[in-house]
């Protein structure tokens, strides 16, 4: 017989609260960031984030049941382009409400909550050369989050966002990693967009092996050599991809290390 006192008004009330703060909690858990850039142009050339790169691995998480922000150094619009190459599926998430409305209203540093998240992720393109690489906030965000247990993982270009982040020990977070990158041979003979390489900074590739980085990457010649154009050091909970085509996949990867890490905590 059902005791009429264990569903009075008050206990409904708190079983309710309950749930909601036990579903907040959980949400928060299944947090990723993802790093855009503001910055649309190099030299001549739209350029920012690829929207490949992003769009994948945004639906990716959502359909993983994972809350998903975007960050950019300034807030507000980032800077999403693409190759005049949108197939039928990519159009479809770049015209959804959940991903318009995060790439139209993203975070600034000052927003980002870093205890929320379990995993970073930085796709490619050109534009973080000019903003996300030197902003130390997002450093300091892109480390406190890899300390506090959180997956990071990068496409492409996306590489060059993690060659200023430092640890807490003053160590670089690519230091010790295996890796991969976008292959500095692959800029010179492919990226228009970076005059081949002349209009960024510094070769991607020759800094991070001097942060440290343990770095597999492809030559031209076996360029299609899966174990040095996609990797996850598990151990690490690093997951690179050396290009645009990676960026699934790295998606894919992190989602693993996540369940990994829940499962040890």
């Amino acid at each position: 017989m059902t005791n009429p006192s264990s569903n009075t008004p008050g206990k409904l009330l708190l079983t309710a609260l309950l749930t909601a703060v036990s579903f907040l909690s959980y949400s928060q858990s299944r947090k990723i960031l993802i790093v855009s850039t503001n910055v649309d142009s190099v030299g001549n050339h739209v350029s920012g984030t690829f929207l490949k790169e992003i769009a994948y691995p945004f639906k990716y998480f959502i359909d993983k049941g994972y809350a998903v922000d975007v960050l950019t150094p300034k807030g507000g619009k980032a800077a999403i382009y693409d190759n005049g190459n949108v197939p039928d599926d990519l159009q479809q998430i770049q015209k959804s409400e959940a991903f318009s409305t995060k790439i139209n209203a993203t975070l600034s540093p000052v927003q980002v909550n870093v205890k929320d998240y379990v995993a970073i992720f930085y796709p490619g393109g050109h534009g973080q050369y000019f903003d996300v690489m030197n902003d130390e906030r997002i450093s300091v965000i892109a480390a406190k989050i890899y300390e506090n247990g959180g997956v990071v993982g990068t496409a492409g270009h996306g590489a060059a966002s993690l060659i200023n982040v430092q640890l807490s020990n003053g160590s670089y977070l690519v230091a010790g990693k295996t890796m991969t990158c976008f292959p500095h041979w692959a800029e010179l003979k492919f990226m228009n967009i970076s005059n081949y390489g002349k209009l960024l900074p510094f070769d991607m590739e020759d800094v991070l092996a001097r942060r440290g980085a343990i770095l597999n990457v492809c030559s031209a010649e076996n360029r299609d050599n899966n174990s040095l154009t996609l990797v996850a050091d598990a151990k690490n909970k690093i997951v690179t991809g050396a290009f645009a085509n990676s960026a699934p996949w790295v998606a894919e990867q992190m989602d693993l290390l996540i369940k990994e890490n829940k499962k040890r905590s």
